[in-house]
């Protein structure tokens, strides 16, 4: 071994300062999402599919003019160099050995995730998962975050770049979540394994030598399966292991076990099938129409205290059903001889198939270094209107971005399309329009983007949205996903008093993050969620509303966390028709209202939330709501 890569590795093979190493190079181009880059100009635009095509590729040195040094060749590129290259966005890597594919439902197809012979810089590959993921025409996906450690898979010294991709999305919210290994293999970055975690199922390397768990629930019963990623980046599969109550086997199945659990009458069933789980194994990988009665490997679990009479009952019932199928049950004793032994085929250690989660040192990485899309940092409300586009990511320099005087001058009435009424005849195209009847009304409206990141440069120091207009809401999104907006003051710029317009309206929208902004007055309300799911409000402040803070018509689930309310007035607070709002760590402070106003299916829950005594009372005094809300 190399002396180098040993250095590099460390005694204990933790790999720690390649990991700084790493970290740092990644840290270097900014700290927050939307950190300006030194010598960045405002309303610069970064496309994120430039790829650095030559940058691993070993060239050799010209001769030199004295006649020495010829033939000489360039410095060799050690794989911790490669794997910072592509953190970079400079090092391409590739998917040529392993084939991994989707299925698409809409047209019944199956594809390939990643091209033969196609090189994906991390914004290209993070684009293309991201690209898979929303195929189908229900589905919607973003990529949430990325991060990074180094693995020594094979315990040989030589390290490996191991991937995090989580996704948001999909069902319940939950996306799908990815971990990749990828390898130096001849001097080309080469993906050779990927995990794929989702609804039920999870799926982790466990160590820093690339151990594999792999998990799936359903109903009563599991499934585990074991392996690891070798020194030549090779999966390879170590054993199989999977639980089920009696309730699993007694659907009337055509295996001998489910064959004598049919034959139990459902008394003995009510009493026994809840105390004991059945776990099969298996030592070598599925193939079809294999006989698995000669595959798996049976024995059992009781769920039961210690000196339960039920106990005995389970085990002479158990060992009753695998005899009258002609099955063998084996002890844990022996499983576990079976499971060393698979081990030591492949020669591991119990280091090396053992859980160390702490030894593998993670790293995030900065959002605007993996965006596939659009990043700019702006400056003016006609670079931010030319930035706003679905997959943007968009920085706001310090200052405020005036729209409703944007909107009156010039021709930009004339630039961007008015939004219309169905009735009207004319369908919206996505992006930004225009909308209202006057000059107390116009707003500004984002129509059907996806995937927008819009966030200041400076947190202490935020971008302040406003607008003039009295009965016109800051901003209106409409049939918008995954919109971003944080550290951010949004308000009116008018004397408060009357005010019919809201600060931010979500209509028929979904993933919609609110994180450290402000909302004011003397907008109506700070926030209007209409049919909206899955809305975020963290960390922000919501005060001096003229009537109220949040009318929320069925808006499926709604969180707000460590957010301050103070200084609203008017009516009720907080309407809720049909949904449920969660309040976490909130603080309510001199709100002039009735706290809340639900409907017949609406609900909401305070949970370690503050409130003054006004807004104590007003909760706890209105029994027409008692069991519609929760306070803890």
């Amino acid at each position: 071994m190399k002396e180098e890569v040993r250095r590099f590795l460390g005694r204990t093979g933790i790999m720690r300062a390649a990991l700084v190493a790493s970290t740092a190079i990644v840290l270097a181009c900014g700290t927050a999402g939307c950190q300006s880059k030194t010598g960045e100009t405002s309303g610069e635009v970064e496309e994120s599919t430039e790829i650095s095509k030559d940058a691993s590729k070993e060239t050799s040195a010209e001769p030199s003019k004295d006649g020495e040094g010829e033939n000489q060749t360039k410095h060799q590129m050690t794989s911790a160099e490669m794997y910072e290259g592509f953190l970079r966005g400079e090092i391409p890597i590739y998917c040529e050995n392993q084939d991994y594919t989707y299925y698409k439902w809409d047209d019944d197809n199956e594809y390939d995730y990643f091209e033969k012979g196609t090189g994906y810089t991390l914004k290209e590959f993070i684009g293309r998962i991201q690209q898979v993921e929303s195929v189908e025409s229900d589905t919607s996906i973003r990529v949430g975050s990325v991060s990074h450690a180094l693995l020594d898979c094979g315990n040989d010294g030589e390290p490996e770049l191991a991937l995090q991709v989580l996704c948001e999305g999909d069902l319940w919210g939950e996306g799908t979540d990815y971990s990749f290994i990828i390898k130096n293999i001849d001097g080309k970055l080469q993906i050779c394994y990927r995990t794929v975690s989702g609804y039920r199922s999870t799926n982790v390397i466990t160590n820093r030598y690339g151990y594999i768990d792999d998990s799936y629930y359903w109903g009563m019963g599991w499934s585990s399966t074991y392996g690891f990623v070798d020194a030549s980046g090779q999966y390879q599969f170590l054993y199989n292991v999977s639980g089920d109550s009696g309730y699993g086997y007694n659907y009337g199945g055509e295996d001998a076990i489910s064959q004598a659990f049919a034959e139990v009458d459902e008394e003995t069933a009510a009493e026994l099938f809840d105390s004991f789980e059945i776990l099969a194994y298996r030592f070598t990988e599925w193939q079809e129409n294999e006989n698995t009665s000669e595959v798996l490997k049976y024995s059992y679990e009781v769920y039961c205290e210690e000196g339960d009479p039920i106990e005995e009952k389970v085990r002479d019932f158990v060992e009753g059903i695998f005899a009258k199928a002609g099955l063998k049950l084996y002890t844990q004793a022996e499983l576990k001889d079976m499971i060393d032994g698979r081990s030591q085929e492949f020669h591991l250690t119990s280091e090396m198939t053992g859980y160390s989660y702490d030894e593998v040192e993670w790293a995030d990485l900065e959002q605007k270094d993996f965006w596939p899309g659009k990043i700019a940092t702006v400056k003016t409300v006609d670079e931010l209107m030319a930035a706003f586009e679905s997959n943007a990511l968009i920085c706001l320099e310090p200052g405020t971005y005036n729209l409703t005087q944007w909107l009156k001058s010039g021709d930009n009435f004339d630039k961007i399309p008015r939004w219309k009424f169905e009735d009207e005849g004319e369908i919206n195209k996505p992006g930004i329009l225009y909308s209202g009847w006057d000059d107390d009304s116009w707003e500004i409206m984002a129509y059907q983007l996806e995937n927008v990141v819009l966030s200041s440069v400076d947190a202490n120091n935020p971008a302040r949205i406003v607008c003039e207009c009295p009965a016109s809401r800051v901003i209106a999104f409409e049939d918008c996903g995954f919109i971003d907006l944080s550290n951010i003051v949004f308000g009116h710029e008018i004397e408060p008093g009357y005010c019919s317009g809201d600060v931010l309206s979500f209509y028929q929208c979904y993933f919609m993050n609110v994180n450290g902004c402000d909302l004011y007055g003397c907008g109506a309300h700070a926030l209007e969620i209409w049919q909206s799911h899955d809305v975020n409000i963290t960390d922000s402040i919501i005060h001096d509303c003229t009537y109220g803070c949040m009318t929320m018509y069925d808006p499926g689930f709604v969180i707000i966390r460590n957010t301050k309310f103070e200084n609203c007035r008017e009516f009720d607070m907080f309407t809720l028709t049909e949904g449920s709002a969660y309040f976490d760590n909130c603080t309510f402070r001199n709100l002039e209202g009735n706290m809340v106003n639900l409907g017949e299916n609406g609900y909401i829950t305070f949970s370690d939330c503050q409130f003054d005594v006004n807004a104590l009372n007003s909760l706890q005094s209105n029994p027409k709501y008692q069991n519609q809300i929760s306070i803890y």
